[in-house]
Formats: C-alpha cells, structure tokens, sequence
C-alpha cells in the first residue's frame, strides 16, 4: 500500500484535507505520533467498469495516509519530528492558500528548506564518522553540496540505493497540495490543487500505472510500478499467480470498454496474451491463467 505522509504547518488545513481523504474523525495532539487512515482511490476507469458490468464487489486501491501534527512556522520542527517520515512513499507539503494574507510560495520555500536542513545535518555527521574511520568522504561531500544549493537529492541522477538506510529525507518523491486558491505559485514540484486528484497524481509522480481484473462478480484496480512483468503483476493479487503463472491474457481499457464482455473479447480473438516476463501496460483489464 501507498503511503503518504502529510506534512505543513499549524494552520495549513492539513488535519482538514487528512479527515476528506480518510473519512477519520479526531484530532492529534502529539506531535511525534501520527493519526494514521485509509484513503480509498475512486479509480474513473473502474467506475466505467463498474457501471458496464455491474459486478457485485468493487475493490478499489486504498493508500495510507498519515497526518502529523504541525508546528507553527516562526518554530520549525525538530529532527524527532522526522523520524515518521522514513517509511513513507511521498511527502505531500501542506500549503495554505485560502487567505488573503497568505504567502504560499514563502511557506512552500521555508517546508522544503526544513527537508534540505534535516539531510544537510544528516550527511554532516555521516562526513565526520567517516572522517573518523578513514572512510570515502567525497560522494557525501558532493551530495553536501547539491542540498546547500537548496537542491532535492531526488533530483541528482544518483542510484537512490547509494543512500539506503541514510534515513534521508529529499530522496523521496515530494509532491505540493495548495490548500487554497488565492495566489498563484510557482515552484518547479508537482503541484496538485483538487482534492480529487491526489491519488492520480501520486501514482504519476511514483511512476506508477493501474491494471484491473474482472473475476467472477468482483472487479479490482491494482496499482503496480511501470515496467512490471506479468508473473510479478499476478504476485500483486496472490503469491499463487506468480508462483504458478502461466500466462495473461489482456485486453486494453478502451476496447473492453467498447466490446463490454470479456468473453466476447475472447471469442472474436482480440486478447493479446503475455508471457511471464512481458510488461503490463497502464488500463490493461487482465486475467491470469495458473497452476495451483
């Protein structure tokens, strides 16, 4: 499951949007332990899907989403606060812009400056304990670097395995949610406006695509990374797939959408069938064939 962590100053909306996506009531009050909901994605193809062939069960793809208590901005945060970001999928910055007295493109400047302060902190120690066992220094100094050039390390052309177990922050996708309409920003991160679209535009940002199954009367969306082969494709729904996979017959959204029945689909020998380590394509509607 996708998570995503929240993250904004006191003041921003944030706890506002998390209740929207979430549908959980209640406040936080510990601004080291996170309220933690299910988000769930009203995919607009499974919905066309839905209404086609009506099936019984609808399972839509669900994210996790964590809402931390924000501290005022003339405060900062303290490095504690971080520790619940290490895991997350994205970081989504709260920006408020619902006032006249806003100032979003100074917020968003001061948020990501926290991340950049919390990494460049983070590789300075790494530099003086490497110094200290006559470790490599000069890819953390480089790294050093780029941050203070108020730079995301996301955004170098560096392996992100290099950095694993660093617990650093601008590795990860970061995404900007204006909480408002009132001024007009500009800032070269992805920047999502309705609330209706933080789902698709997190699965864009994470390089992501959407397959679905009609399975007797349940019909499913999945979420998967770009480039996954079928066999591990078929591990998303159930280890038995993959592990038995024998092949997947496939049918693009739009034409299941104009046939509208599979089994037709089947019978006028449209299906495209994959072997084990052919890709999945984004909309493809699927159905696995496997040994148990």
């Amino acid at each position: 499951m996708i998570k995503i962590a929240l993250f904004g100053y006191s003041g921003s909306g944030k706890t506002y949007i998390f209740k929207k996506l979430t549908g959980k009531e209640g406040e936080i009050f510990d601004p080291f332990k996170p309220n933690v909901g299910i988000g769930i994605y009203k995919d607009e193809r499974l919905e066309k899907l839905k209404k086609i062939i009506n099936p019984e069960k609808v399972v839509y793809p669900e994210f996790e989403i964590y809402d931390f208590k924000g501290f005022p901005e003339n405060e900062g945060f303290p490095e504690k606060y971080f520790k619940n970001f290490i895991d997350k999928d994205v970081i989504l910055m709260i920006v408020k812009n619902f006032t006249n007295n806003s100032n979003p493109e100074e917020e968003l400047y001061s948020l990501c400056m926290e991340l950049i302060y919390h990494d460049i902190e983070k590789i300075e120690r790494i530099i003086e304990n490497r110094k200290k066992t006559s470790g490599e220094i000069d890819f953390w100094e480089k790294c050093l670097e780029f941050l203070k050039k108020e730079k995301f390390l996301k955004d170098t052309d560096i392996n992100k395995e290099y950095f694993s177990g660093t617990e650093l922050l601008t590795i990860k996708e970061i995404a900007v949610f204006l909480n408002g309409n009132e001024k007009e920003v500009k800032t070269d991160l992805p920047v999502i406006r309705d609330l209706n679209e933080i789902y698709k535009k997190i699965i864009e940002i994470l390089r992501m695509i959407t397959f679905y199954t009609v399975k007797g009367n349940i019909a499913s969306a999945w979420i998967i990374p770009k480039g996954t082969i079928a066999k591990k494709a078929g591990g998303k729904i159930h280890k038995d797939i993959e592990k038995g996979f024998i092949k997947a017959g496939t049918l693009s959204f739009e034409e299941f959408i104009e046939i509208g029945d599979w089994h037709k689909a089947k019978n006028m020998g449209i299906l495209k069938f994959l072997g084990p380590n052919s890709e999945i394509s984004d909309g493809d509607v699927v159905e696995f064939y496997f040994t148990r």
